[in-house]
C-alpha cells in the first residue's frame, strides 16, 4: 500500500474517534432495556464500518491493497466483533456497565501492553508508561463514577 502521511493521519483520527462508538451504543442499549437488539446493532455497526472502509479505499484509487492486509483487517474486525458481542451478552445477562466496560477496555489495554513487551520486545519509554498509567487511571475514574 502506498503510504501518505496526511491520509494515514486522517484515517487514524477517524479510527480514534469511532473506536468508542460501538461500546457507547451497547451501553445505551443496555441502559434503555433494549439488550435484545444488540445483535442487530452489531450487524449494522460492523456492516457500516466495512462499507465506510471500502468507500475510503475506492476513493483513494492510487492505493494498492495487499491480500495480507485484507486478511489482517478481517481478523482484527472479527476479534472486535467477538469482544463487542461478549460485552453485549454480559450486559444483557445483568452484569453492570460499570463492571463490564472497565474490564473489556482494561483487558485490551493490558493485553496490548503485555504483547508489545513480551512478544515484540518493545521497550516502554516515559511516554508509553505515562499512556498506560493514564489509561489505568481513566478506567478507575470511569468505573467509580
Amino acid at each position: 500500500m502506498k503510504r501518505d502521511s496526511g491520509v494515514w493521519l486522517r484515517l487514524m483520527l477517524i479510527a480514534f474517534v469511532t473506536n468508542g462508538v460501538g461500546p457507547f451504543g451497547l451501553k445505551i442499549l443496555s441502559e434503555r432495556g433494549l439488550a435484545g437488539f444488540q445483535p442487530q446493532y452489531l450487524v449494522f455497526w460492523y456492516l457500516g464500518g466495512a462499507i465506510f472502509g471500502a468507500l475510503a479505499f475506492m476513493r483513494a484509487s492510487s492505493w494498492r491493497v495487499e491480500p495480507r492486509e485484507i486478511a489482517l483487517g478481517a481478523v482484527m474486525g472479527l476479534c472486535s466483533l467477538c469482544g463487542q458481542t461478549f460485552t453485549g451478552l454480559a450486559l444483557s445477562n445483568g452484569l453492570p456497565g460499570h463492571v463490564a466496560f472497565p474490564l473489556t477496555t482494561g483487558g485490551s489495554l493490558f493485553l496490548v501492553a503485555l504483547a508489545g513487551i513480551l512478544l515484540f520486545k518493545e521497550r516502554v519509554g516515559g511516554y508509553g508508561i505515562a499512556g498506560i498509567v493514564m489509561g489505568i487511571v481513566s478506567l478507575i475514574m470511569l468505573s467509580a463514577a
